[in-house]
């Protein structure tokens, strides 16, 4: 199991590093694209595709999860090396994930020794709590949705932060919610074998 936490796909340095974590897979890792909505035109997916391409892996598997529980369109993604978790309201794709029932297979297929990506919403989505998201400027999209990710990680996460001090400072009139990284669109956090490994300059701050 390793995972992989980004900002954004597009900073060189970034690239790199998942060059490198896609390496470490083996050679021509299979890719699954689990969508945050509706998609029909393909417009998020496309650029992701061409990037893995570049990056020497290949994406095999798209779903989108909007169609209910227990859709056989999702198990091809099950069956690839890496899900990919893109990009978008992080609220509107955990109340997707939740009625799909996502959320179980996706943490079953972790603790299996899968490998995920996730692409800010999507690395949100690997924290205890997606809370931190409306820092983000993402909305719920259901009332009295819960904010509960999937756990994948020991700390909660805010990704495009530019003012990483003005942030923190923020933060801590607000109050942390438990340790909590602030991440730049350069920074990269990788999880696996019990240990996380920092790229770029993600800042964490601890509760007092």
């Amino acid at each position: 199991m390793s995972l992989f936490l980004m900002s954004d796909t597009q900073a060189p340095g970034v690239q790199d590093k998942l060059k490198q974590w896609l390496a470490g897979i083996g050679p021509n890792p299979s890719v699954g694209y689990l969508a945050s909505s509706a998609d029909p035109t393909r417009e998020y997916f496309a650029p992701v595709v061409e990037l893995y391409d570049q990056l020497g892996a290949e994406i095999i598997a798209f779903a989108e999860p909007i169609h209910g529980p227990d859709c056989e369109l999702y198990d091809p993604l099950f069956e690839c090396d890496i899900i990919h978790l893109c990009g978008g309201n992080t609220f509107e794709y955990l109340h997707h994930l939740g009625a799909s029932g996502l959320i179980s297979r996706l943490q079953a297929f972790v603790e299996a020794g899968g490998h995920l990506v996730g692409v800010s919403a999507g690395a949100i989505l690997m924290t205890p709590d997606i809370a931190t998201a409306a820092y983000c400027g993402d909305e719920a999209v259901v009332p009295f949705q819960t904010t509960r990710g999937l756990n994948l990680v020991p700390f909660h996460l805010l990704v495009h932060v530019a003012d990483k001090d003005a942030m923190a400072q923020r933060l801590e009139v607000d109050g942390l919610p438990g340790s909590l990284y602030l991440m730049d669109d350069n920074d990269v956090i990788e999880v696996g074998g019990g240990e996380i490994k920092e790229s770029g300059s993600p800042r964490l701050l601890l509760p007092m």
